[in-house]
Formats: C-alpha cells, sequence, structure tokens
C-alpha cells in the first residue's frame, strides 16, 4: 500500500484569502489542498519518497514564513489520504447550471441543471478551488454544442466533463501525472461520457495535426507564458484559450505573453487573488 506525507499548517485565524498559503503548496509541486475554518488548516498531500520528505522540510519552513503557526508533516496510509477528501468534498453549485457532486453523496437536481459527478482520489479538482470554479464558469459560457475541446493539466477531469455536458463533442485531456489521468478516466465512467486522455507534457501531450475550438489549461502561471507561442497552432481559427491559476500579481506577465502570440483578451475574472481569462485569436 503506498504511503503519503500529509503537512498540515494551521493559523491562527481563518486567513481572509487562502490563496497565498495555496500558492506555496503549489509552488512546491503540491496542486491539491483541503482547508477547514474551525480550527483553521490547510492541507496537502505529497508521496512518500525521499525527495518529498526533503520538500516536506521546505514546506514547513516556507508556511511558518507565510502566517502558520505550526505546521505538521505525518506519513499515512493511502486510504486514509483518500478520506480526507471525504469529510471536505460535498456538492456545490458553481456558476448559473454546473452542480458538482462527489460520488458518495446524493444531491437532488433542479430543471436545468449540469450535474458533475467526483471521485477526486489523488488528483486535483473537486470545484472549491477558485482557479476551478473561474474555470468552470467559462466553460458554461465559452463552450458550444459540437466543440472540440483540448484540457491540458486534466486533474481529475472536471473541466473535460463540464465542456461535455455543455455539448462539446470530443474532449482530449492531458496530465503529466498517471494518476491524474486514470482519475479522468473513473470519472468519465461514473458521468456517462467518453473522454480521450492520455499522459503527456503540456500541448505535446496532444495528437498531432489535431485542432480545438478551445483550449483549456488550469496551470501555474510561468507553464502558461511557456505554453503561450505553440498553442496558436492547436486553435482553429477564432478558438479560444481558457487559462486559470493564475496570482493576480503574475497576470501581466501571462497576458503579455498570450498577447504576444497574437491573442486578445475577451474576458477576465478574478475571485480573491486568482485571475481567470479567456483569450481569443
Amino acid at each position: 500500500m503506498s504511503r503519503w506525507i500529509e503537512i498540515k499548517a494551521t493559523f491562527a485565524q481563518p486567513p481572509a484569502d487562502w490563496a497565498p498559503a495555496i500558492e506555496v503548496f503549489r509552488e512546491e509541486g503540491i496542486e491539491g489542498t483541503v482547508q477547514t475554518d474551525r480550527p483553521p488548516t490547510l492541507c496537502g498531500y505529497i508521496a512518500d519518497d525521499p525527495e518529498n520528505r526533503d520538500r516536506a522540510e521546505r514546506l514547513k519552513s516556507t508556511l511558518v514564513e507565510a502566517g502558520a503557526i505550526a505546521v505538521e508533516a505525518t506519513t499515512i496510509e493511502e486510504v486514509n489520504w483518500a478520506e480526507a477528501w471525504k469529510q471536505f468534498f460535498k456538492p456545490r453549485r458553481v456558476g448559473r447550471r454546473f452542480v458538482v457532486r462527489p460520488s458518495w453523496e446524493f444531491y437532488e437536481a433542479e430543471s436545468g441543471d449540469l450535474e458533475i459527478v467526483l471521485d477526486p482520489g489523488q488528483a486535483f479538482g473537486t470545484g472549491d478551488h477558485p482557479t476551478t470554479r473561474l474555470m468552470l464558469e467559462l466553460i458554461e459560457d465559452r463552450v458550444q454544442p459540437g466543440h472540440r475541446v483540448a484540457d491540458i493539466g486534466c486533474g481529475s477531469g472536471i473541466l473535460s466533463v463540464a465542456a461535455l455536458r455543455m455539448g462539446a463533442s470530443h474532449v482530449v485531456a492531458v496530465d503529466v501525472d498517471s494518476v491524474a489521468v486514470r482519475s479522468t478516466l473513473d470519472n468519465a465512467d461514473r458521468n456517462g461520457v467518453e473522454i480521450q486522455a492520455q499522459v503527456g507534457t503540456g500541448l505535446s501531450g496532444l495528437p498531432e495535426a489535431e485542432t480545438y475550438d478551445i483550449v483549456l489549461s488550469n496551470i501555474i502561471s510561468a507553464a502558461l507564458i511557456r505554453m503561450a507561442p505553440d498553442v496558436p497552432a492547436h486553435l482553429k481559427p477564432g478558438g479560444d484559450w481558457i487559462v486559470s491559476g493564475i496570482i493576480e500579481q503574475n497576470w501581466p506577465d501571462v497576458l503579455a505573453a498570450a498577447e504576444r502570440t497574437g491573442f486578445r483578451l475577451e474576458r477576465k475574472e478574478q475571485e480573491g487573488d486568482w485571475v481567470a481569462a479567456v483569450l481569443s485569436r
């Protein structure tokens, strides 16, 4: 059975904005975090290996600098890691029509609801993080029936499922993490949809010579900046690049990189310190 390191940061009181603390985890490669307000804690999970033990020690120091009053790193079994999500993940409405529901919870859908059933397992993406919520709102606005969509950094597959719920005809999902790809395929089954999910690095993981109406990228700013010159080759004329995962202070650099390759800003949304946008050509 796999073992994991749980890094739990405790704060004296809930921060007015959790984004800076979440970004500390993201900078160490931990995309998924679990947050509580009573007591105010933020947890992240990484596989238990020598490299990640060093990473956990760095993270502990950085979290204290970010305002945590205590940080613990505890080794746990995989089954306990998985259960940690379940106590916090409840059905929630995102945007006008999406309802994100964990597979172990019941929700009585209303007329017009587009339900997304998830078991994130070890992958990032439950609809709770601002970056994911912003993406879902933009998907609801931009994806049209018949669209072909690419989801770069698919995590749990939540965005891929959302695109299909909006009527997309074909979705290709790519992630560097094989666990995320497996989670995406499992969640496709839960929702009765088909997603072409595969392991790959960024745009290079997409099938050659295929183009898309929309490319989705909920990943860190540095990766978006690196990708920007290559995105146009994967978009149909007039296509959209929908981006998120951007801390406010990094937004000017992301926008500048996109504009250098011919994108224009169509729509920008912000929640706390997090920015998401629709970029069009």
